[in-house]
């Protein structure tokens, strides 16, 4: 028994050691100026085995971190003989999101246990490299690759989440990708970060052109007014733009098909836009699509308090008030002997299309022209025994 335990100790301090001598060969590889084609083979094969070993988390952190580094290693090592091949190697999108989990991690690890190992390393490395793929995040905007820059735009949010501005680039080229699901996603993301609910977006104007500039920073600015090429300072919260998103998002969750979230953001979206008709018009055709037709109507009924003289809407009150009338009409042809029962009904479906009556007709005196208005404010006054009034609508 002693002896099995020893060889278990024993095991287990191997393991460790060589752990430890496949971190110390990727660090020292990572270290150098420049690796040549069999130091990145070496490079490789250690990240190999390494993945079969690695079982603290520190270790799996920095193999992470090894990983997500070696395309770039890669190309880096290239020098001036790289190609557009070789670059599309890092830009691809399951590179570029292996190495910004990889980043991030290494960071929070670092930051978490005290020790900077890499963490200096990693900012200036992203000092250089993220306005490379912001430029080529826009260069897919521009050739309408819509759906890869929008990969690349989060990719490049989440290297550095200070700058939400990439984030809701994502978001935008999601939309026109129409990629609904990952849009919706994205602006979810975007309405609950810091950066729109804290950053502040500088401008002034420019004394020569007489245009208003934007500055990333307020120190930039009064540096700027004070070498005296802009004036008349002014600052917008970002902020501003949640009830716009808030629309889009209520927008994208009906178009993804989730009507019971769809109406939750109906509700936010209207909070923020209170005077806002196509957002009520908008959630009012939620309740309709879910068949829930007495919010429907009591949602239309508050958009003509807000716009009197919109006569479709006047149409959507009389029309609904008609929900019933085939289910009426399918019980009198069933009862047409049935005298007492065929008349209660026909007084039933009278009292719906007077309901109905008034809708139509302040409808027809708004528009005249439309059709299936003048159908059935004719349908009504017949039904009614108005055949005066009938005969006069054309």
């Amino acid at each position: 028994m002693k002896k099995l335990i020893l060889g278990v100790a024993l095991m287990l301090s191997v393991a460790t050691f060589a752990q430890k001598d496949e971190l110390k060969t990727l660090k020292k590889l990572y270290s150098r100026e420049n690796l040549n084609e069999k130091d990145i083979a070496l490079y490789k094969s250690t990240i190999t085995s390494l993945e079969s070993i690695a079982s603290e988390k520190s270790d799996k952190v920095y193999l992470n971190f090894y990983k997500g580094m070696l395309p770039l290693i890669e190309i880096m090592s290239l020098g001036d003989k790289v190609t557009p091949a070789d670059q599309m190697r890092v830009f691809n999108p399951k590179a570029l999101d292996d190495l910004s989990n990889s980043l991030v991690a290494t960071i929070d690890f670092e930051k978490e246990s005290g020790k900077q190992i890499y963490t200096k390393d990693i900012e200036e490395t992203l000092s250089w490299f993220k306005p490379m793929l912001s430029q080529f995040a826009f260069q897919l905007n521009s050739n309408s690759k819509f759906k890869e820059g929008s990969e690349l735009f989060y990719n490049i949010y989440k290297l550095d989440k200070n700058d939400g501005s990439n984030l809701e680039n994502a978001a935008i080229l999601a939309v026109q990708a129409q990629d609904y699901v990952q849009a919706e996603k994205y602006y979810r993301e975007f309405f609950n970060s810091d950066y729109i609910n804290k950053h502040i977006n500088y401008f002034a104007i420019n004394k020569a052109s007489g245009q208003e500039e934007s500055f990333p920073s307020r120190e930039s600015r009064m540096k700027s007014i004070g070498l005296g090429i802009h004036e008349k300072p002014r600052e917008e919260k970002l902020s501003v733009k949640k009830p716009e998103i808030s629309k889009t998002i209520a927008v994208l969750s009906f178009q993804n098909g989730n009507i019971e979230q769809a109406k939750k953001d109906y509700k936010l979206a209207k909070e923020l836009n209170p005077d806002d008709i196509e957002v009520l018009s908008n959630e009012a055709n939620v309740y309709y699509q879910s068949n829930d037709l007495v919010s429907y109507e009591k949602l239309v009924k508050e958009l003509i308090l807000k716009d009197p003289t919109n006569a479709s809407l006047h149409f959507n009150i009389g029309y609904l008030s008609l929900s019933e009338d085939q289910k009426i009409v399918d019980e009198l042809n069933k009862n047409t002997s049935n005298n007492k029962l065929y008349n209660e009904l026909m007084e039933k479906r009278k009292a719906i299309f007077r309901n109905a009556l008034p809708h139509f007709e302040k409808s027809y005196s708004l528009d005249s022209s439309n059709d299936n208005t003048k159908q059935l404010l004719r349908l009504t006054y017949e039904v009614l025994g108005m055949k005066d009034k009938a005969a006069t609508i054309k």
